[in-house]
């Protein structure tokens, strides 16, 4: 006994070519449901509107008519929306491949921009302790042509340091 629906059958698909083969005869299948079905539907509705019962209204007939249609256009309309759901789906299985494929490297870019980040980090760091160290030691705290400052500051510090860069 063969099975119907094996798994092989189906793995094949993992293929984007076979895939896209597959749900393009998948469209052409739905889109063939749909041509037929309006076919049905216009000898439906060529048929039941015409059929007349004595007593009638004038609308009676199509409306008694649209009752039996209506299931006809959703027919009609599951068909095209199948259609369109398969085109959907080959188009997300391409997207999708295409997303695994490039993710190795964009994996590999983002680790090398973070290590650059964090050389760059280290290398701040390490100038500024450098110069905190610097300044507690005493060495080249202050340039040599440059008087050291007082530590307190006073209104008149601040005075005199303005007339003095002649402002």
């Amino acid at each position: 006994m063969s099975e119907i629906n094996r798994r092989d059958d189906y793995e094949r698909l993992l293929d984007l070519d076979v895939l896209s083969a597959w749900t393009l005869d998948r469209q052409r299948v739905h889109h063939a449901d749909a041509a037929a079905y309006e076919e049905i539907l216009a000898l439906f509705q060529s048929a039941l509107r015409s059929e007349v019962v004595e007593g009638d209204g004038r609308l009676s007939a199509p409306m008694r008519a649209r009752k039996v249609e209506k299931h006809l256009r959703a027919a009609i309309k599951a068909a095209r929306r199948q259609e369109a759901a398969m085109e959907r789906f080959r188009l997300a299985a391409a997207a999708h491949k295409a997303t695994v494929q490039a993710l190795p490297g964009q994996r590999a870019a983002k680790a090398t921009k973070k290590a650059g980040t964090r050389r760059a980090l280290a290398a701040g760091v390490s100038k500024s302790l450098h110069k905190s160290t610097a300044a507690f030691s005493g060495t080249d705290a202050t340039p040599a042509d440059e008087p050291a400052r007082p530590a307190a500051r006073g209104i008149n510090d601040l005075f005199n340091n303005q007339q003095r860069r002649g402002a």
